[in-house]
């Protein structure tokens, strides 16, 4: 039974919004002299040329190990780690699926005719193929059911302090060691971050039972943050009491 009371989410919100407040009031030193001008994000480019779909048949195994023989419609590849996700419609199940160009074992292309074997390597090459542009983003959508623990824990005590919050920074640039992170990009990501009860409780169930996230990375900084500041408050005991009962 979770030892976890209301009173425990009470101070992690007090806490991150003095930590939100403080990030603003930085933000508004650093931009107020700033020109009319928008900036670069909030451009957009122009409309992108049409791709048409791209039926393909697809010899895959699952996480169990099972074979499956899928005819799809791809309609958009996406970079994930080192490899790839297909977002395709699924003809043999009539519906929206995703799948993992890791375990693909061979690939048919029906326009061309051409059977390939390196999935990962085809996929990589095709005009659906899209390399994010903001690594920091795709950094924090990897990782973003342990930032939400690890938020949680840094101002269970009530106080978020730099250390604790450079905890989280430097887990995130371990977990996404292939990316080229810009660090402070990532830390404003980072205080943007406020994660509620329910956030917490969904971000385990995410990591213990679909593996949307890694559990040992996770535990390891962990037990770095608790220790960050120097002073073990029993509130953060009971958080990491509750995450190891969980992840166990």
């Amino acid at each position: 039974m979770t030892s976890l009371s209301l009173e425990h989410f009470v101070a992690v919100r007090a806490a991150l919004a003095q930590r939100t407040a403080d990030a603003k009031f930085l933000a508004l030193g650093r931009t107020s002299g700033a020109s009319s001008l928008d900036s670069d994000e909030m451009h957009e480019d122009g409309e992108a040329e049409e791709v048409a779909p791209a039926v393909f048949h697809l010899n895959y195994e699952n996480a169990a190990g099972e074979h499956s023989q899928r005819i799809v419609t791809i309609r958009r590849i996406e970079r994930r780690g080192q490899g790839a996700m297909l977002h395709c419609f699924c003809h043999l199940r009539k519906a929206p699926r995703a799948f993992n160009t890791d375990r693909v074992l061979e690939v048919f292309d029906a326009l061309t005719g051409e059977v390939v074997g390196d999935a990962g390597y085809y996929f990589s090459q095709h005009p659906l193929y899209t390399t994010p542009r903001h690594p920091e983003q795709e950094a924090l959508k990897i990782c973003r059911n342990e930032i939400n623990v690890l938020t949680i824990v840094g101002a269970a005590d009530g106080l978020f302090d730099p250390d604790e919050q450079d905890r989280v920074l430097l887990h995130v640039f371990d977990r996404c060691d292939h990316l080229t992170l810009n660090e402070v990009e990532v830390r404003h990501l980072l205080a943007r971050i406020a994660p509620d009860q329910a956030s917490f409780s969904s971000s385990l169930t995410q990591i213990q039972k679909f593996k949307r996230g890694d559990s040992h990375a996770l535990l390891r900084t962990l037990r770095k943050l608790v220790d960050a500041d120097g002073v073990l408050d029993p509130s953060e005991v009971a958080f990491v009491q509750e995450i190891e009962m969980r992840l166990s």
